[in-house]
C-alpha cells in the first residue's frame, strides 16, 4: 500500500525540513569531526603501540644475543639444543621467612628435564638410526671387543703422547704432541 501525502502533508514535511536542515546541517559537521577525531586518536594509539612494540623488540633481541653467546656452547655439545630446552627451572619454597619483608624464601633448582640422556628423545626415528619407537629406547651397536694384547708400537706411542701432554702447558693449546692438534 502506498501512501500519498496530502498538499498540507508536502508542506509541513519542507517547512520541519526547512527549519531542520540548519541543525542536520551541525549534527552531519560534528559527525565528520568525531570521525576525524577517532581516526587521529586511532592514529596515534598505533604510532604509540608501535614504538613501545619496537622499544620492547629490542630490549628482548639485547637479552637474545646475551642468551645465545651463554647458549654457544651447549648448542655445540647437543647439536643445537640450549639450556631452555634441556633445563626445568623451578622456585621450591625452602620453608624459611625473610625477616625484613616476612615473604617466604624460594630456592631456585636447575633440573635436567631428560636426566638419562644429554638430549631430548625423539619420537620419529632419524635415517641411519638405529633408534627402536616401540621400545623407546635408542639401541646402541654392540662394540667391538678390543684385542687382548697391544702391539708394543702403539704402546709406546701411547706412552709418548702422555709424557709428552704431562709436560706441556695445559693452557697454551699448542704443545708438541698434544692429541687435540694433531
Amino acid at each position: 500500500m502506498e501512501k500519498t501525502f496530502s498538499k498540507i502533508e508536502i508542506s509541513v514535511i519542507k517547512s520541519a525540513a526547512k527549519n531542520a536542515a540548519p541543525y542536520v546541517a551541525k549534527k552531519h559537521k560534528l559527525e565528520a569531526q568525531i570521525k576525524e577525531v577517532e581516526e587521529k586518536v586511532a592514529e596515534q594509539i598505533r604510532k604509540r603501540a608501535e614504538e613501545k612494540i619496537e622499544k620492547i623488540r629490542l630490549e628482548m633481541n639485547g637479552y637474545q644475543s646475551i642468551i645465545d653467546s651463554l647458549n654457544a656452547s651447549v648448542k655445540q655439545i647437543t647439536g643445537g639444543y640450549t639450556t631452555e630446552d634441556l633445563v626445568d627451572i623451578k622456585k621450591e619454597a625452602t620453608g624459611q621467612m625473610d625477616q625484613k619483608t616476612g615473604k617466604e624464601i624460594f630456592k631456585t633448582v636447575y633440573a635436567l628435564k631428560y636426566p638419562e640422556t644429554v638430549v631430548p628423545p625423539t619420537t620419529e626415528g632419524v635415517a641411519g638410526s638405529d633408534y627402536d619407537k616401540d621400545a623407546d629406547i635408542a639401541e646402541t651397536p654392540a662394540q667391538e671387543e678390543a684385542p687382548e694384547e697391544m702391539p708394543e708400537e702403539l704402546m709406546a706411542e701411547q706412552a709418548k703422547v702422555a709424557e709428552e701432554a704431562e709436560s706441556a702447558d695445559p693452557f697454551a693449546g699448542t704443545a708438541e704432541g698434544d692429541p687435540f692438534n694433531q
